[in-house]
């Protein structure tokens, strides 16, 4: 049986399509260094995925991989076009 909160997650699945599971591990004290970091993809800028995954777990205690990173960045930017 589906939750009021499975239920709200659902929703917005719906009207926005699948949320990447980074993005729910993104904390409020991390989220504007992780918007700098989209909107430099979003310019054509490239991070490197190995140092984006680094500083989110040095310095937010996030632990996401390099490679969920990196394909974060290419679904970003195949949804933007």
């Amino acid at each position: 049986m589906n939750t009021m909160k499975d239920i709200d997650k659902l929703l917005k699945e719906a009207e926005l399509g699948k949320v990447s599971s980074i993005l729910e591990r993104i904390t409020d004290e991390a989220t504007p260094f992780w918007n700098g970091i989209e909107e430099m993809v979003r310019d054509g800028r490239k991070p490197k995925p190995y140092v984006v995954a680094r500083l989110l777990r040095d310095e937010y205690n996030i632990k996401i991989s390099e490679t969920a990173v990196r394909t974060h960045f290419r679904n970003m930017l195949e949804h933007d076009e």
